[in-house]
């Protein structure tokens, strides 16, 4: 009882946090943060890592995080950072999604067969699911963090997985960062063209689509399986 009210205490400090984030002068912050960045090679590149991992965390847009990579730093540094950054933060959610939410869902499922069927079928095939859903950008990045995290899903998987599902996102928006005029240009989302949308919800389609028929198709072997092992079960007994 005392964990679940620590659990839940922390979760509401979270989101009053992230509130707050939301209700601040962000840009400014962000200005000065590049600002900051611009005038110290080496602490620069420190601060962004740690900036956008933060900013995964408090769900703040991953696109722009990005962008921000390729305004500062150019392409190739960009693109090292910003590699670098998302995944952390993406662990770092993960792992407190984990924490404060995996509790909840195990119980959830403890009575529920196919449920539990469900959650070793994710196990399964883990790695190839998440970088489907990471390709997939009509997907809240920042909340698959967290829903991946009350899963089954190990810890390991989730990371390398997020690395590489995100690395053609990563390149893509520090590439737009490259070409953007100034900072107000990512800030207002005047940097992507228009045209990237629709690339990204056809795309985005396409994976989730994959990702939902390797899932059914999984969890329908493992429940077969597990009827099959049942049955024989039976007739022994």
């Amino acid at each position: 009882m005392t964990a679940s009210k620590g659990r839940f205490g922390l979760a509401a400090a979270f989101m009053l946090l992230a509130l707050g984030l939301y209700l601040s002068p962000l840009a400014e912050w962000v200005a000065a943060l590049v600002e900051w960045g611009q005038q110290h090679p080496v602490g620069g590149p420190v601060a962004y890592v740690l900036f956008v991992a933060a900013a995964t965390v408090l769900f703040l847009p991953g696109s722009v995080a990005m962008m921000i990579g390729g305004f500062l730093f150019g392409f190739l540094p960009g693109l090292l950072f910003a590699a670098l950054a998302i995944p952390l933060g993406a662990q770092c959610a993960f792992e407190f999604g984990r924490w404060v939410a995996r509790p909840w869902a195990r119980k959830k499922i403890a009575d529920n067969e196919r449920m539990q069927l469900l959650e070793v079928a994710l196990r399964q095939r883990a790695f190839l699911i998440i970088v489907l859903t990471r390709l997939s950008l009509i997907i809240p990045f920042n909340l698959l963090n967290y829903a991946f995290g009350a899963t089954a899903v190990s810890a390991r998987n989730h990371l390398v997985a997020t690395a590489v599902g995100m690395l053609p996102a990563v390149a893509l928006y520090v590439y737009l960062g490259t070409l953007a005029r100034n900072l107000g240009q990512i800030m207002s989302g005047d940097a992507a063209p228009p045209a990237l949308g629709y690339w990204i919800i056809g795309v985005g389609l396409i994976a989730v689509t994959l990702a939902s028929w390797i899932i059914h198709r999984t969890a329908t072997r493992v429940l077969e399986q597990h009827l099959n092992d049942r049955k024989d079960v039976e007739s022994t007994g």
